[in-house]
């Protein structure tokens, strides 16, 4: 098994960022005593499950990793907090293995948090085992694949709505138009990501090419950075990744071949600032939000929800370091674009494989 699986932005002239999404919520810090951060082995005092259960404003999330990754669990924590600044109450496990995640489940329904989010791929087999215990909780879980039920949801990650702006910035930086894909499993919400930042590349380089390879792994980031040497052996000199060790594995590559690459749903740029030159955002808020509400209006049933550039969720940013790389001619063309798949006038080709 595997895991696949949010910040306000807006153009901000004369800025140390670029953004190039519809506005986020501003979401900072992960160490905040207002959040409950539970460890693998801590216990949740359960409620009294006949006053709590099925009720919103009692929000659980479950990660696979620390909320310092800058990446896909900092930007779920991030969400989380902003959403305990705005009164939610909030509980937060990190770093949960797919073995003990059953365990946390359960400890959170029947302290009647309700939604439950289990933010990992890995935990599907465990959601949909721990929902039919619980039928008055709802849960969610990162698979991206429409897998629902009754009280189960699913949360799609349509990171390749992004990856088509990547691709207009990487047919500008690279010199050989040899573009780069890294994924954890070559699964279509990776997929697509390869194929969408090949397809906004073309518009601006018509020549532009994609090499893209599956790693077998989250977290190998030694695997990862070999397999991104190979690519770059061919001329493969910008690339996107689909995971935290594949995108660490690109860094890695790129110091030591030359090149540019895409930090994965989170600023990465701070790995090194010579290297990152994107940045593909995942805002979290608003999905947690309506994940709530439909908690609340009880319109949870059997939801895939499906959020991404028009709703603000998903969005690219370029740091500052590499904002003089670009004409403003090019960068208003991003802009542009963005525009226009937010509102719909373009519709991101999807490949899934």
């Amino acid at each position: 098994m595997f895991m696949t699986s949010k910040q306000s932005l807006q153009v901000i002239q004369q800025s140390l960022v670029l953004l190039l999404t519809v506005p986020f919520l501003s979401l900072s810090g992960c160490n905040s005593a207002s959040t409950t951060s539970q460890s693998p082995s801590t216990t949740v005092s359960p409620a009294s499950t006949a006053s709590n259960e099925g009720k919103a404003g009692r929000f659980a999330l479950i990660m696979n990793g620390p909320p310092t990754d800058k990446s896909w669990n900092q930007k779920a924590y991030e969400a989380a907090q902003a959403l305990k600044a705005k009164g939610v109450d909030i509980v937060v496990s990190e770093s949960i293995s797919p073995a003990d995640v059953e365990r946390v489940l359960r400890q959170y329904a029947e302290a009647g948090y309700s939604p439950i989010v289990a933010h990992s791929f890995n935990y599907g087999d465990a959601v949909f085992k721990v929902a039919k215990e619980f039928p008055n909780i709802n849960f969610a879980w990162a698979g991206g694949i429409n897998k629902t039920g009754v009280n189960v949801a699913d949360y799609d990650q349509p990171f390749y709505q992004g990856a088509y702006l990547v691709g207009l910035i990487g047919g500008k930086l690279s010199k050989t138009g040899k573009l780069g894909a890294l994924y954890g499993f070559d699964i279509p919400v990776c997929h697509s990501m390869g194929e969408a930042m090949l397809a906004g590349a073309k518009t601006v380089r018509p020549d532009a090419t994609l090499t893209d390879a599956a790693v077998g792994n989250w977290d190998d980031v030694a695997k990862a950075k070999e397999a991104a040497l190979s690519q770059a052996e061919t001329g493969v000199d910008f690339w996107i990744g689909c995971g935290q060790g594949p995108t660490l594995g690109q860094i890695e590559a790129a110091k030591t071949k030359g090149g540019f690459v895409t930090g994965y749903v989170g600023d990465m740029s701070s790995i090194d600032p010579k290297v990152v030159a994107s940045n593909l955002v995942w805002n979290m808020e608003p999905l947690f939000t309506k994940m709530i509400e439909d908690t609340r209006s009880k319109q949870f049933t059997n939801q895939f929800y499906k959020m991404g550039v028009a709703e603000g969720v998903v969005g690219v940013e370029i740091p500052s370091a590499f904002k003089d790389k670009l004409t403003p001619e090019q960068l208003k063309s991003i802009e542009d674009t963005r525009t226009k798949i937010a509102s719909g006038e373009l519709k991101v080709p999807f490949v899934p494989k």
